[in-house]
């Protein structure tokens, strides 16, 4: 078995932690390889587990690295919330045998497919577990036409606008006003941030759909995948999100679902 542990570089008590379960893994034999961020993994599909070490933000840039390859992966919580994560770093090794005999269940997360077109040329591609946003760069505000389908939505007019997954309904969207959905579902949420039309409301749509956005300002706009990667959107370019072909296995040692401890966990970020 190949097992690959990924660690946030930034923080040197979740290296230490990936250094020390290096030991225990490969003192029962396991092939084991860290990516601790600095550098790019090779022969990615090759891994039978991927175990993250951090909070959501290290296991959001590890979906959109590894979840293509189909691997199973781990959330350890070493963050503070732990949305994402199936355990607690000082649970692993009551977990391990369970882990290594894969007596777990396997929790699918859709993920989306962000493509920016110009002129009928696609110019940039990048992917997201969480959300996408668009908004200014100057912090003005932003006109955003929609489009659902072959459907005009119409206009929107605000700080910007979030296009979130049922994952991501407990991040950004939902300090927005968006709903909480069952993360089972395959759909997309439209969320307005700061709308200055009272009309316009989150929105759900089918995981079947396109959605395509694009600014009516002539002036800089930024898409944000995940709050961690940022693509310049250039004037009359056109952004399309849809689901991905792919989805992330997320590890649930547990068994627990969704609902089970997502009282506890938002209570758990009211105390950040």
């Amino acid at each position: 078995m190949r097992i690959l542990l990924v660690s946030n570089h930034y923080k040197e008590a979740t290296q230490t932690v990936a250094l020390e379960t290096v030991k225990l893994l490969q003192g029962q034999g396991l092939d084991v390889e860290v990516d601790d961020e600095w550098e790019t993994m090779q022969d990615q599909r090759q891994f039978d587990l991927l175990i993250v070490f951090g909070g959501d933000g290290t296991i959001l840039r590890a979906a959109r690295k590894y979840a293509i390859t189909g691997v199973p992966v781990l959330g350890v919580n070493m963050g503070t919330v732990g949305f994402l994560s199936s355990i607690e770093v000082h649970e692993l090794e009551h977990y391990l045998p369970d882990l290594l005999n894969r007596r777990f269940r396997l929790d699918q997360r859709m993920m989306l497919q962000v493509t920016v077109q110009k002129a009928g040329q696609t110019s940039q591609q990048g992917c997201c577990l969480n959300e996408m946003v668009i908004k200014s760069t100057d912090h003005q505000l932003n006109n955003i036409m929609v489009e659902i389908g072959p459907d005009q939505v119409g206009k929107y007019r605000g700080d910007g606008l979030i296009v979130a997954t049922p994952t991501g309904s407990t991040a950004y969207s939902l300090s927005c006003g968006g709903p909480i959905v069952d993360p089972e579902l395959e759909l997309m949420m439209i969320t307005p941030i700061a709308s200055q039309i009272i009309s316009r409301k989150p929105m759900v749509v089918s995981g079947d759909k396109t959605v395509k956005l694009s600014s009516v300002d002539d002036r800089g706009v930024l898409i944000r995948l995940d709050g961690q990667v940022e693509l310049p959107l250039e004037p009359d370019a056109v952004v399309s999100v849809q689901r991905a072909d792919y989805k992330l296995n997320l590890i649930n040692l547990k068994s627990t679902s969704f609902f089970h401890h997502i009282d506890t966990r938002l209570r758990r970020s009211e105390t950040l």
